[in-house]
């Protein structure tokens, strides 16, 4: 356990460092001047995903263990990949970036404030731990993205050569700690059976659907609400699992949302992004 630990917080300081390395300051501060697209986001990644996914529990009747791990994920808005699926889809990258910024930033009290109030088991009496999870997520995911922010305005030539690294090196980690939590505890989610499977497959399409149907009219809006709320920031989710749940199906759900994330959001972008070139392309022609 203690192996797993460190992995994962290796992992999530290098994956928010790699993050804050490739994300440009004037960009975002640009597009916080844009509030009724970033409320839109927050409204779908804070409001309606989670009763979502406290609905997809109950209709399921899934293991406790399982219920605290889709709302673990489902109040965790804002994964990094969010920004680079944007970009492929020829959405408006500034207005993904910005939402990864700001619900990273809400999450350190957002998601312990959700999971006491949805009432997971685990988490504590009331909000008890309010302080010392926001206090984790401040160390390992805020603060390296802020200096991986700085070093970008600072050295830019070293900071793209640093974010290709950290990169490579978060996603090695990520497989690491995804398959040896598969390894040695993946007969206990099978236990959970397929309704757990469902749950979560219906938590992240509708995660997709409501972020492209909550943003405003513009297409490049519609597709970055869209890809960023299809990627929710399971490396805090992985962090916070390992942290403060003994209930291994906490992790083991957390692992399956991020897997079911990934394929449905690059799936999701390639179709988006191959659908806007048609689009260029027949008006070009015209």
């Amino acid at each position: 356990m203690l192996a797993q630990n460190i992995a994962v917080g290796a992992f999530v300081v290098l994956l928010m460092l790699s993050v804050g390395l490739d994300l440009s300051v004037d960009s975002v501060i640009a597009t916080l001047r844009r509030p009724l697209a970033l409320g839109a986001g927050a409204l779908t990644g804070y409001v309606l995903v989670p009763l979502l996914a406290m609905a997809m529990a109950a209709l399921a009747e899934v293991d406790p263990g399982v219920r605290a791990g889709l709302l673990l994920c489902a109040f965790a808005p804002g994964g990094p990949m969010g920004a680079y699926l944007t970009w492929q889809a020829r959405g408006n990258v500034p207005l993904a970036a910005a939402m990864v910024l700001l619900f990273n930033a809400a999450n350190t009290v957002l998601i312990p404030l959700g999971l006491s109030l949805a009432g997971v088991a685990g988490v504590g009496d009331g909000f008890s731990h309010l302080g010392e999870m926001a206090t984790t997520i401040v160390l390992y995911q805020i603060l390296p993205l802020a200096v991986g922010m700085a070093l970008r305005r600072g050295v830019p030539g070293r900071a793209a050569r640093l974010q290709r690294v950290c990169a490579s090196l978060a996603n090695l980690l990520l497989v690491l700690v995804g398959g040896g939590v598969l390894l040695f505890q993946g007969a206990r989610f099978l236990e959970a059976g397929p309704r757990a499977v469902l749950a979560v497959l219906s938590c992240v399409l509708g995660s997709l659907v409501l972020g492209w149907f909550c943003a405003p009219r513009s297409r490049p809006d519609r597709v970055a609400l869209a890809c960023v709320g299809v990627i929710h920031s399971t490396s805090a989710c992985i962090l916070l699992a390992t942290t403060w749940f003994k209930d291994p199906l906490v992790l083991l759900t957390v692992v399956l949302w991020s897997g079911s994330m990934f394929l449905v959001g690059v799936v999701a972008a390639r179709l988006l992004g191959r659908a806007a070139r048609s689009a260029t392309s027949v008006a070009g022609g015209g």
